[in-house]
């Protein structure tokens, strides 16, 4: 509210109109230079060259850019990179990261890509993709480079999903810069899980743009038997398409006897968390199939709850380590 000595003056309307921009250009800047975490998804190939020997290179880059950078180490093919500072801080750090990167490519491939995928909360990604794609598709003739939002989220029952830019150093940074203009109007609705990359899974990379590394995690001459057609969709977690209706109709695999324990659990404690999580009806033969070591399980439900049911079995199994892959 202003007060009454305001109308004194002849310039008072051009004054508080000054205020006002005054005031909103602060907000704006406020905004642009507040501490946050940006997160990105990177290979954990490209680790390395991140960190540097004996950790020289992260080291600097904090001390370059006033940022704090993390990095959790897992055994998966992707790793999750965090930044805290402000955003001009932010993007020089990623413009000297994926300098780090690109030379690091350059011993082994003579290409002049870039890349970074950023993590951005699911309730965001309308905006950036707009009305019939149109803001990828200015995105990318704008900036003259690749740039694609992935559907799905990141697994484990994360709300984060993927957007890559890809293309000159130059022009990713400049198309970064962008999103997150954009991003700023536009804040997360709803609950916000992070992705942890220690729940990748590898069966759905494409869908929320994540890496595979398939020596580590392979596909095949597993003891878990899935029916044939069978794709591993789901990354873990609640899942929305679980709700979907379909046609009920069941599905039997195998697993060894000696990992039928696994998923039961204690006190039937996991079985009963995985018909709870999946929707689905799940029943385990109390004995082995005539003349085999395996126990056959019974899965009944639509498609969706099958698949989802199938996926938290199978990660019951690999968690205990005793999964033969």
């Amino acid at each position: 509210m202003m007060e009454s000595g305001d109308y004194n003056s002849m310039g008072s309307n051009r004054t508080t109109n000054d205020d006002q921009q005054q005031q909103q250009q602060q907000q704006h800047d406020g905004r642009r230079n507040r501490r946050v975490d940006y997160r990105f998804l990177i290979p954990s190939r490209d680790a390395g060259a991140i960190i540097g020997k004996g950790g020289k290179t992260i080291q600097d880059l904090r001390l370059k850019h006033r940022c704090q950078i993390q990095m959790a180490d897992c055994e998966s093919p992707e790793r999750v990179l965090i930044i805290n500072g402000d955003q001009t801080d932010v993007l020089n750090c990623i413009s000297d990261i994926l300098l780090s990167i690109y030379e690091n490519h350059q011993r082994s491939t003579k290409s002049d890509q870039s890349e970074i995928r950023a993590l951005i909360h699911q309730s965001q990604a309308g905006a950036l993709i707009g009305k019939g794609a149109s803001r990828v598709k200015e995105f990318r003739e704008k900036h003259n480079i690749d740039v694609k939002i992935y559907p799905q989220c990141c697994p484990g029952g994360s709300t984060e999903r993927c957007i890559s830019m890809r293309g000159n150093k130059d022009d990713v940074i400049s198309c970064l810069t962008e999103v997150y203009s954009v991003l700023e109007g536009v804040p997360p609705r709803g609950p916000y899980r992070y992705y942890d990359a220690s729940t990748y899974n590898g069966y759905n990379v494409s869908d929320y743009g994540g890496y595979s590394d398939n020596q580590q995690h392979p596909r095949g001459n597993n003891h878990y038997a899935q029916p044939q057609g069978y794709s591993q969709q789901y990354g873990g977690g609640y899942n929305p398409l679980l709700q979907q209706t379909g046609p009920v109709t069941t599905t039997q695999v195998t697993i060894p006897t000696e990992l039928a324990g696994i998923v039961i659990g204690a006190k039937g404690s996991k079985i009963s968390q995985v018909r709870q999580e999946s929707g689905a009806s799940i029943k385990i033969d109390s004995e082995p199939m005539p003349g085999t070591n395996d126990r056959l399980i019974t899965i009944t439900g639509n498609p969706n709850q099958i698949q989802q049911a199938q996926f938290l079995l199978q990660q019951a199994v690999r968690q205990s380590g005793l999964w033969n892959q």
